[in-house]
């Protein structure tokens, strides 16, 4: 008898919301040994927890029953604007407020002046921000996640503010990096946690969290760094995967995978039929095509956005990667 495949662990929820002891984020890594530390908190294990299932939702599924014939199948993939995707209230509200931040990129236009580095107008951008940003949650999210219990010393606001504002980079360094994105990861999990987003079938939920959250965070990000040619914090230049995101690589190349009926079934290689070649990448024409509905393109088209000369010179990392010959399945592995 064959043995079932184990179900895909979920993010837990909070319990006892008003018995939870909420904190202001802090800067808690400083040295290997912290390092270590988080490695083997529980923190790090509900953060893996959540980019786990946010990954397997992107996997394309198998369909059945569409069309006349019951027992037919059909592959259903995930793109980038995808008219027939439908997002939940709470999805939205958040698409709104990541809205909201972009405009105000209208009242701190970029200093004229010139400058190596980045442009101090991000600061009044970040200043504009954190003044708006309590309206903003009491505005797009829940009013009970957001009322203070009686005994409680922070509240579950507070908390959520702190990662919010950590995720849009550093107005101090005026730059941008992998670490601001975990933070918005850590944001959206916590609303995860408190129970915003409601329960949905077949990886719905979270497939919603990624499209119509994730993607637009992205998007704005993005619009930052030009705006404000922010630089890329604690990069390791043409030997990091990527100046400023790690996420869309890993969505990305999940929608590009070959498709599923369950999260257990997630294959090891292999890559959707029709999907574009991993050595696409290098390729700008098909980059600028794939760009609009896939993640992984879309994060490789900023690159050539930003950056000049061969792809193989500037992206190293990712030009080894798209040598993989097993699928987008194994990359996403």
């Amino acid at each position: 008898m064959a043995t079932p495949k184990p179900s895909l662990k979920t993010l837990e929820i909070l319990a006892h919301k008003d018995k939870h002891s909420f904190l202001v984020p802090t800067k808690r890594i400083n040295d290997g040994d912290d390092v270590t530390f988080f490695l083997a908190s529980k923190a790090y294990a509900d953060i893996m927890t959540f980019i786990f299932q946010l990954n397997a939702s992107m996997f394309p599924r198998r369909v059945k029953g569409i069309g006349r014939d019951p027992d037919s199948e059909s592959v259903k993939e995930w793109k980038l604007h995808d008219p027939e995707m439908a997002f939940p209230p709470a999805v939205q509200n958040l698409a709104k407020l990541l809205e909201i931040l972009g405009a105000i990129i209208e009242e701190a236009p970029p200093d004229p002046g010139p400058r190596r580095f980045g442009n101090v107008s991000f600061r009044k951008w970040y200043d504009v921000v954190r003044e708006r940003i309590s309206g903003l949650l009491d505005q797009y999210l829940p009013s009970e996640i957001l009322q203070p219990s009686s005994t409680a010393k922070v509240s579950a606001k507070a908390e959520l503010e702190g990662y919010l504002i950590g995720s849009f980079g550093s107005s101090q360094r005026l730059d941008y990096g992998t670490g601001h994105e975990l933070s918005f990861l850590a944001f959206l999990g916590c609303l995860w946690k408190l129970d915003v987003f409601p329960e949905m079938e077949n990886g719905a939920q979270e497939r919603a969290i990624v499209l119509g959250v994730i993607e637009p965070y992205l998007q704005l990000i993005r619009r930052l760094i030009l705006t404000y040619t922010l630089e890329p914090a604690g990069s390791h230049g043409v030997w990091g995967l990527d100046d400023h995101s790690f996420l869309p690589y890993i969505f990305g190349s999940a929608q590009l995978s070959p498709a599923i009926s369950s999260p257990s079934d997630i294959a090891m290689e292999g890559s959707l039929l029709d999907a574009p070649d991993p050595a696409d990448v290098a390729k700008a024409i098909v980059v600028q095509r794939e760009r609009h509905r896939n993640m992984y393109f879309s994060a490789i088209g900023f690159i050539y956005d930003v950056k000049k000369g061969p792809f193989w010179e500037h992206s190293p990392i990712l030009f080894d990667i798209s040598g993989v010959k097993a699928g987008w399945a194994k990359i996403n592995k």
